[in-house]
C-alpha cells in the first residue's frame, strides 16, 4: 500500500499540484484495492488538516489579522472625526480594512500556492473576504449618504444600513469567487454560498413583516440549489477522493442551514419563532428527510450542520409531551445523543438497508453510490 505522506510531501516540494496528488491516490486506491472502485468507500476525511502545525499557523495568521487591524486603525484614526462628518464614513472603514486585506491575500498566496497548507489558507481567504466585503459594504454605504444628517429615523437607517448590508454580502460572495478562482480553495464555496444566503435575507428584510416568509422561501431556494451543486460534484466522484468530493463537502456544510432556516421561516414566518407542536413535528419530518438523504448520499455533514435546528425542534414535541425545562433539556440530549451514536455507529449497515430501495445504475446510482463490499 501506498505512503500519503508522499504525496504531502510531493505537494509541498511543488512536484505535484493538490489535485494531481488526489487524483494520483484516487487511481492508486483502485489499482491496490479494486472493490473500491466506484464505491464511497473513503470516509468524509478532513484533508485541509495535515497536522497541529497547521493550526499552529492558523491561530497565528488570526491573532496578525487582529494586530494589523489594531495598526491601521491607529494610523488612520486622526482623520476619522474629518470623514465622518464630511459624510465619507464608509471610506474611513475601507482604509483600516483593506491593508490588512491585502496581506491576508499575501499570506494565502504564500501557504496555498507555495506551501500546499490549507487551513491556514482557509484562514487567511476568510479574513480577506469579511475584510473586502466589509470594504464594499462601507464604501457603498457611504455613496448612500450613511452620516448623522442623513439617517434621522429608524426606517432611513434600515434603508441606509440595509444597502450597506448588501454591498457587504455581495462584495464578499464576489471576493470568494475570486479567491476560489486563484487558488481553486474548496472552502470558498462555503463562502460563497453563505454569502449568497445573507444577501438574500438582507434583501428580504427591505420588505417587512412580509420579507419573513419570502426570504424562508429565498433561504429554502437557495439552499436546495446549493444542495443541488453539492451533488453534482458528489456524483462526479462517487469515490470520495478528488477535489471535487471537497468542493460538495462545503457545499453540504452550507445548505443544511439554510435549507432548515428557509423551512422554519416559511413554516412560522420567522426562522427566530420558537415553533408550537405542530409546526415543530413539520419541522422533524423536514429534519428527518433530510437525514435520510444524507444518509443515502453517504454525507454526515448534512446532519452535522443542522443538528441546532434539530435540537430545537425535537426539544418543543418533547416540551409538548409534558416534559418541563429541565426535563425538556435532558430528554432531548438523551435521545438526539443517543440517536447520533446508533447512528454513527451504524453508518454503513443503515446506508446498505437504505439503499436496497434506490436505483444502483446510471446518475442515481452515482448520485448514491454503493457500499463497498
Amino acid at each position: 500500500m501506498f505512503d500519503r505522506s508522499d504525496l504531502r510531501a510531493a505537494e509541498e516540494a511543488g512536484i505535484l499540484t493538490r489535485d494531481q496528488s488526489s487524483r494520483l491516490e484516487a487511481f492508486l486506491i483502485a489499482r491496490s484495492d479494486p472493490a473500491v472502485k466506484g464505491a464511497a468507500s473513503q470516509p468524509e476525511n478532513l484533508r485541509f488538516l495535515n497536522n497541529f502545525n497547521d493550526i499552529f499557523i492558523t491561530i497565528g495568521i488570526v491573532i496578525l489579522a487582529m494586530g494589523l487591524t489594531a495598526i491601521t486603525a491607529l494610523v488612520f484614526g486622526p482623520q476619522f472625526w474629518g470623514m465622518v462628518t464630511g459624510g465619507r464614513a464608509g471610506a474611513f472603514g475601507a482604509l483600516i480594512l483593506m491593508p490588512v486585506a491585502g496581506v491576508m491575500w499575501l499570506i494565502a498566496e504564500y501557504f496555498g500556492k507555495r506551501r500546499r497548507m490549507l487551513l491556514p489558507t482557509m484562514a487567511a481567504i476568510t479574513v480577506f473576504t469579511g475584510y473586502s466585503g466589509l470594504s464594499i459594504g462601507m464604501v457603498s454605504s457611504g455613496l448612500t449618504g450613511m452620516n448623522a444628517e442623513t439617517v434621522t429615523s429608524l426606517g432611513s437607517a434600515w434603508s441606509t444600513l440595509g444597502k450597506s448590508g448588501l454591498g457587504t454580502f455581495l462584495g464578499c460572495g464576489a471576493v470568494a469567487a475570486l479567491a476560489w478562482l486563484r487558488f481553486r480553495l474548496p472552502f470558498c464555496m462555503f463562502l460563497m454560498a453563505v454569502s449568497a444566503a445573507a444577501a438574500a435575507y438582507t434583501f428580504a428584510g427591505f420588505f417587512g413583516d412580509a420579507g419573513l416568509v419570502f426570504g424562508g422561501l429565498l433561504s429554502l431556494l437557495i439552499g436546495i440549489a446549493t444542495l443541488a451543486a453539492a451533488i453534482w460534484f458528489d456524483q462526479k466522484d462517487p469515490g470520495r477522493i478528488t477535489r471535487l468530493s471537497d468542493n460538495a463537502f462545503w457545499l453540504h456544510i452550507a445548505a443544511a442551514p439554510q435549507i432548515i432556516l428557509g423551512l422554519r421561516g416559511m413554516v412560522m414566518g420567522s426562522p427566530a419563532a420558537s415553533p408550537d407542536t405542530a409546526e415543530a413535528i413539520v419541522l422533524l419530518a423536514g429534519l428527518a428527510f433530510l437525514g435520510l438523504l444524507s444518509l443515502a448520499l453517504n454525507r454526515r455533514a448534512l446532519i452535522v450542520s443542522s443538528l441546532l435546528s434539530f435540537w430545537l425542534a425535537l426539544g418543543e414535541v418533547v416540551s409538548a409531551a409534558g416534559g418541563g425545562s429541565s426535563m425538556t433539556f435532558i430528554s432531548t440530549a438523551l435521545l438526539l445523543g443517543t440517536g447520533i451514536i446508533v447512528l454513527g455507529g451504524g453508518w454503513h449497515t443503515a446506508r446498505s438497508g437504505l439503499l436496497k430501495v434506490l436505483p444502483r445504475q446510471g446518475l442515481l446510482g452515482r448520485v448514491f453510490p454503493p457500499e463497498a463490499a
